[in-house]
């Protein structure tokens, strides 16, 4: 609004303007890069299942951008293989998407996810030590990705009390060390690790579809090895997924 009373054009020296993760994106932030760019030709990168932060807006997005530039001029590519993570990970994380079925595995084995329901906080903590001492013999870094960091804030500190060792990643500038870390969920978006533990998938801390998403993201973060560990109720989200795709130890 400031750029149009004050009769700015915007920069057309541009032409060429990346955007990544442009899940995250509004279309009026778009809309506004677009004014400010003019003569720019736009490429668009993203995975619209990983907006954790704009929900309801992601699932828009297309229409809303259909609209904004020509469609003459305009060219859509849909990217379905996965290379992160192995087969197993992605046949696995891939069923907790309600539009999941198109994406394919790369051709790299490994280890069914496993999914540990604990009967209360000590014993999934300790599920969590057990686990997290197993992945170093294995690789070099294992992530645990709680959902908020006031929740990872307090698991490092009782993995502290068990004698666990943990980094616990607090801002997006941190830089991130080899060994077991603690990150929350948006923190990690982004980010891959050669092994995963989400930390409390329990029907308390991820109720409803809500989180679809948001677990789909923080599943995807794994490489080679998947470990999921709730307390009492493991959430609802994890019943698209069939038995064959995961162990339940």
């Amino acid at each position: 609004m400031y750029d149009l009373m004050t009769g700015k054009r915007g920069d057309k020296d541009i032409r060429y303007l990346f955007i990544d993760e442009v899940q995250d994106y509004s279309a009026f932030q778009l809309a506004f890069l677009k004014f400010s760019f003019p003569r720019a030709k736009f490429t668009l990168l993203g995975d619209l299942n990983q907006a954790i932060f704009t929900h309801e807006n992601s699932r828009k997005l297309l229409g809303e951008l259909s609209s904004m530039f020509p469609a003459d001029k305009t060219r859509v590519v849909q990217l379905t293989k996965s290379y992160r993570s192995t087969a197993q990970i992605t046949n696995f994380t891939k069923h907790l998407l309600t539009n999941g079925e198109e994406i394919e595995p790369f051709n790299r084995q490994g280890e069914l996810p496993e999914i540990h329901v604990a009967a209360g906080v000590d014993a999934a903590v300790e599920k969590v030590k057990n686990q997290a001492e197993k992945n170093l013999t294995d690789h070099e870094t294992t992530a645990i990705i709680g959902k908020t960091l006031k929740e990872c804030r307090q698991l490092t500190d009782k993995l502290a009390e068990v004698g666990v060792k943990a980094t616990l990643i607090r801002t997006e500038n941190q830089r991130l060390v080899k060994g077991i870390i603690v990150v929350p969920s948006y923190l990690a978006k982004g980010l891959e690790f050669d092994s995963v533990i989400m930390w409390d998938a329990s029907k308390n801390c991820y109720p409803d579809d809500h989180d679809r998403q948001l677990v789909y993201t923080i599943c995807t973060r794994a490489m080679h090895r998947l470990t999921i560990i709730a307390t009492k109720e493991l959430s609802p989200i994890f019943e698209t997924v069939p038995q064959e795709e995961y162990q339940l130890v």
